[in-house]
């Protein structure tokens, strides 16, 4: 049946009736094990596997027609870091809409959420990401929030939506919000802290000892200022750069960007980029920064 085949095996009861199966029709399957009651007003199709999937499908169907996956099970449906294997279930709906809560999983009622803040990805229905980025800031912390947050906008999501978003949530009794301001704070306009790369230096100074400089100029011929890098081996013209999410954030951006790396690269340098999602893997970037070494030392 094609509701089965559209909803991971399962359909409501009403679905089911409005498509023209009798009641009578639904019961007799049942009994005979071709069809399973898999919650009140649900069935599905009897011995599949309960799949994370499934079980989301399930937690949607008992929660309502407007019924949203939310916080880290939206995260995990949309791909973000830190939530692919995640196993809770949270279901929302648009304020004012009652949500019922499926044998796993938990309803949360909101007061903030539209509809126009939810939206079907792999064809569940679940909150738009910012959404699920101030919810689980609130439910897993800012750490978890900020490898979230990166993940976004290395696909290219805009500080801006997010932030907006995020400014229309703040309010009393909502804890998200302040946290993934500042979050987009650090790492659209801040830097990592200088204690990080002073660890760097320090790394790479114990493993092959060259001097690193911190905030180096470079200059192209004719005198003019092409970067300031915040580390860099200037024998070897070898920089770290810690990169923002501003330039990133629009088309325009992006290509001065380019640019810049490019006049960079023209006057023979190579560049390590440093993200604020890297503030905990010191190590990946000192394997990289140990290979560009290699590669130029005499």
């Amino acid at each position: 049946m094609g509701l089965f085949g559209q909803q991971d095996g399962m359909a409501t009861v009403g679905q089911l009736v409005e498509a023209g199966v009798s009641r009578s029709m639904i019961d007799r399957k049942a009994r005979s094990a071709e069809w399973e009651r898999v919650a009140s007003g649900v069935v599905g199709i009897g011995g599949m596997d309960w799949t994370w999937r499934r079980r989301a499908r399930r937690a949607l169907l008992v929660g309502g027609p407007e019924a949203c996956l939310a916080g880290p099970a939206s995260c995990r449906l949309s791909g973000l870091d830190g939530y692919d294997a995640d196993e809770r279930l949270l279901v929302t709906a648009p304020r004012g809409v009652e949500v019922v809560a499926a044998v796993g999983a938990i309803a949360i009622r909101s007061m903030r959420l539209t509809l126009r803040e939810c939206a079907v990805v792999e064809g569940l229905q679940c909150v738009i990401r910012p959404v699920a980025l101030i919810q689980v800031a609130a439910v897993d912390g800012r750490d978890a929030a900020g490898r979230a947050l990166d993940s976004m906008l290395r696909r290219g999501d805009s500080p801006e939506w997010i932030r907006s978003v995020a400014e229309r949530w703040k309010g009393r009794g909502v804890a998200g919000p302040p946290a993934v301001l500042s979050l987009l704070d650090q790492r659209v306009d801040g830097r990592l802290p200088r204690s990080w790369f002073q660890r760097l230096a320090k790394r790479a100074l114990q493993a092959r000892g060259f001097r690193m400089v911190d905030e180096h100029p470079v200059h192209a011929p004719d005198g003019r200022l092409v970067a300031e890098l915040d580390l860099a081996i200037p024998e070897l013209q070898i920089g770290v750069e810690c990169q923002s999410w501003r330039w990133h954030a629009t088309p325009t951006a992006r290509a001065a960007d380019a640019a810049r790396k490019r006049r960079l690269r023209l006057l023979g340098w190579e560049l390590v980029e440093v993200w604020w999602r890297d503030l905990r893997r010191l190590d990946e970037v000192m394997a990289e920064l140990l290979w560009f070494i290699d590669r130029r030392s005499p």
